[in-house]
């Protein structure tokens, strides 16, 4: 799949010192370049003899680590966004041809650098040839776990039209097929209900992306509605967090396991991104990393509590212990049942027209995601903003940030002994 590539120009050093920014497109075992409008300062590294750019990240391939109010800000931000811009117009190059099987040339590239975009008329595509399409395009720049996620979706679809024999078209997409897929994945297949508002999600963006295409003129796509269920939120209490790190534990498995599952209780990372970090993810006293699945870089401030986990591990590369998802999942509950996290805890699970509850001790409902609930609930309680909350999650929307809230026992016994406290007491 080709990209494009921006970087600096070091053999067009003007007088002052600035080097041009140059973008490259490889075709057909060629390297394509032009120099763009915008320069990067560079200056001399003494020790190492050679030049260095200024606040120019060469793995990003954009300006970083400046300050708003910087005399240059403007200029950085203005360059970050033509760089932007000029990746999304190279992307829909590359799809453009992907979609109408026309081989990229050099000369196409040419002609993208001179400002000529070729037009492309959409031809004829069946569904799932444009399905098929829809996948390989995602993978220019969608993260993998979308990539995976779109791809088992699809296998869904394909499994329903396989096992029903109701054939599938773009005209076939209609409120019969929507009723009886309903259908198929609650009663045939015994998913939750919740799997179906996550199917209709991705077969929408496709149907979309397709009908923007010329592919077809149905839109009868766009009247499908399934709201998911708010499930339980599971997360530990400010004493079950101090419980699990303080309990002295003999076996190394569950120790070190505590440790992983802790720091992500007092970041709020994910465990794709928790299993990541290593010894360079640290600088200046702060974590810093960019999240696997939305790209978003995160900073986080090293406290004690993040230190005396980091200091256990003096002598591996890897910033914390390794784990694959299912073994993390185990072994926390293993843990959280040694420390004595047992607290009766509802949950609910919704399938077909029913939800179901009941209640379990908490330790068998921990995983590895209950980590960052735990840290949003706790963070939240406690006062933090929602502002700093999402910083430091990375967390991108106040809708997505209230899914993870649940509102503890104690501030409710506060704020309600606020309002009606003194109620029945007698005035002198």
């Amino acid at each position: 799949m080709p990209k494009i590539a921006f970087h600096l120009n070091m053999n067009k050093q003007d007088k002052n010192d600035f080097v041009p920014i140059r973008a490259k497109i490889c075709v057909q075992s060629k390297a394509v370049v032009k120099n763009l409008p915008f320069k990067v300062k560079i200056r001399l590294n003494e020790k190492e003899n050679k030049h260095e750019p200024v606040k120019w990240d060469i793995e990003k391939q954009r300006f970083t680590g400046y300050r708003k109010e910087e005399k240059n800000s403007d200029y950085y931000n203005k360059t970050n966004s033509f760089l932007d811009e000029y990746t999304a117009k190279a992307n829909k190059l590359f799809n453009d041809c992907i979609l109408n099987d026309i081989p990229l040339t050099v000369d196409l590239v040419k002609n993208f650098f001179n400002g000529i975009q070729p037009n492309f008329k959409p031809g004829k595509k069946d569904f799932w040839a444009a399905y098929e399409e829809f996948l390989i395009v995602g993978e220019i720049d969608l993260e993998p776990n979308t990539i995976r996620s779109r791809k088992s979706k699809k296998k869904k679809i394909e499994e329903f039209q396989n096992e029903t024999g109701y054939k599938i078209t773009f005209e076939s997409i209609n409120l019969d097929f929507f009723d009886k897929l309903k259908e198929y994945m609650l009663f045939a297949k015994g998913h939750g209900y919740n799997y179906i508002p996550a199917i209709i999600r991705q077969l929408k963006a496709f149907m979309n992306w397709s009908f923007e295409r010329g592919y077809h003129k149905n839109r009868i796509y766009k009247k499908f509605t399934a709201q998911e269920k708010e499930g339980s939120i599971i997360h530990l209490t400010f004493q079950e967090l101090q419980q699990l790190i303080n309990f002295p534990f003999e076996n190394k498995k569950l120790s070190r396991i505590r440790d992983f599952y802790c720091f992500g209780c007092l970041t709020g990372a994910r465990y794709s991104d928790l299993k990541r970090l290593t010894k360079d993810n640290i600088s200046d006293e702060m974590l810093k990393f960019t999240t696997e699945k939305t790209n978003v870089e995160i900073t986080i401030p090293l406290f004690q509590g993040l230190k005396t986990i980091i200091d256990r591990y003096p002598e591996q590369y890897s910033l914390l212990p390794k784990y694959s998802g299912q073994n993390a999942c185990d072994y926390i509950k293993e843990a959280c049942e040694q420390a004595g996290i047992n607290t009766p805890t509802e949950y609910k699970t919704f399938l077909k027209n029913e939800t179901i509850k009941e209640f379990l001790p908490k330790y068998k409902l921990i995983g590895t995601h209950t980590a960052r609930k735990t840290f949003v609930c706790l963070a939240h309680s406690s006062g933090m903003d929602t502002k700093t909350i999402m910083d430091i999650t990375g967390i991108k929307d106040e809708k997505t940030l209230r899914r993870y809230l649940n509102v503890s026992i104690d501030t409710k016994r506060e704020k309600l002994i606020k309002v009606f406290g003194d109620l029945s007491q007698e005035k002198s």
